[in-house]
């Protein structure tokens, strides 16, 4: 018999141990290859980061099913969620440092600490909408629903990024302004904000809805002048994007908004009902999923003026990928192209072979699923 607080000061301990014995094992076959091309040592990385899935959603469902199967006093929802979260996040943390050795504790915190407010802010605006409609829609319902996607609109909007503190007294904010007012100049496109944030990862991305770009701190060092206004280019390509294009993305994030419909759907049409709500969002996601790939292609093909800047741009891109240990070749296309396809077709091949995809799992990530799977099959058996 554990007493609440005893409970959840050793399920945080738990947590974090279960949690880096996992990803530490699945890394082992990254480490294996550290003397390997970056593009081997991506794929393997890439294995490990898909075990990391499986295990934050492991550490959940076994602090739940730990905290169910005790007798007594069992602590809130809330609280169980919290220490195995806080348990997986310390381990992750400690598993990020062998990956990335130079990034600090102080780094790593704010990064986490803000993806964690802005996921947290997201699922309870749908929470929050879905526990307050009720069975027969009022016009209560209605406004409670539109203010739900009102505030969707704010945080996918990433107006929010602004708030960050010291994102416009970053060292490398003058050289990329300076390269952002040339581009925009050059093109004769209206006047667009600028920051440089600081983050683990190279990377550059458009705001479009409030016309900014944000480009990371690890891509401002790697980066060339040329090479990063090609990258600039690109990302300028999304801020011109069509306003359907811009309402087809933002529907594809408002999509999970269907599920605040449950109880009304559920009241009216029993529960096959949610088969019909959980198909709309699939397919406004799919929808939305396919505009990116397209616009994607499209800003890839603007990124460019001539083709001499058509290597430059494919230079680009690989030291963002081998920076980032992101496989140069997936199983499957996400919502950019195979970056060693994207190379090719702005004329530069590679000096290496086309990689091969990362492999599809570890036995990590079926470690990590098999105890809440077999709680859950358990359970299900004794009920028939």
């Amino acid at each position: 018999m554990f007493s609440p607080a005893l409970f959840l000061s050793l399920l945080f301990l738990a947590s974090g141990l279960y949690s880096y014995a996992l990803m530490r094992l699945a890394l082992r076959p990254w480490e294996r290859v550290h003397d390997k091309h970056w593009t081997e040592r991506a794929r393997w990385l890439w294995l490990a980061r898909k075990t990391r899935t499986a295990v934050v959603m492991s550490v959940i469902g076994l602090g739940l099913i730990l905290s169910h199967e005790l007798a007594g006093d069992v602590p809130d929802v809330g609280l169980v969620l919290f220490c195995s979260l806080g348990g997986f996040f310390t381990a992750q943390f400690f598993i990020d440092r062998l990956v990335w050795p130079k990034f600090t504790l102080r780094l790593w915190l704010r990064q986490t600490l803000w993806m964690l407010l802005v996921t947290s802010a997201w699922v309870g605006v749908i929470v929050w909408a879905a526990l307050n409609t009720s069975e027969n829609l009022a016009w209560s319902d209605w406004l409670r629903l539109g203010l739900a996607a009102v505030l969707l609109v704010l945080i996918y909007s990433g107006i929010w990024l602004r708030a960050l503190p010291g994102i416009d007294k970053n060292p490398h904010t003058s050289r990329l302004r300076q390269m952002v007012g040339e581009v925009t100049a050059a093109s004769g496109v209206p006047p667009v904000r600028a920051w440089v944030m600081d983050a683990i990862m190279a990377n550059a991305f458009a705001l479009m809805y409030i016309r900014s770009i944000v480009v990371t701190v690890p891509a401002m060092k790697v980066l060339q002048d040329d090479e990063l206004r090609t990258l600039i280019r690109h990302e300028m390509a999304h801020l011109c994007e069509s306003i359907s294009v811009r309402c087809v993305r933002m529907l594809g994030g408002l999509s999970w908004l269907g599920f605040a419909f449950i109880r009304p759907v559920v009241h009216h049409l029993d529960f096959g009902g949610v088969f019909w709500i959980l198909l709309g969002v699939l397919l406004l996601k799919k929808i939305a999923a396919n505009t990116a790939k397209r616009m994607e292609n499209r800003a890839d093909s603007m990124s460019v003026t001539n083709e001499t800047e058509g290597p430059v741009y494919a230079r680009a891109l690989e030291k963002l990928y081998e920076a980032n240990q992101i496989p140069a070749v997936m199983t499957k296309r996400l919502s950019h192209p195979d970056l060693y396809d994207r190379m090719t077709t702005a004329g530069l091949t590679p000096d290496y072979p086309r990689p091969a995809p990362p492999p599809k799992r570890h036995w990590t990530f079926f470690v990590a699923i098999v105890p809440a799977a077999f709680w859950l099959g358990w359970k299900m058996a004794d009920k028939f």
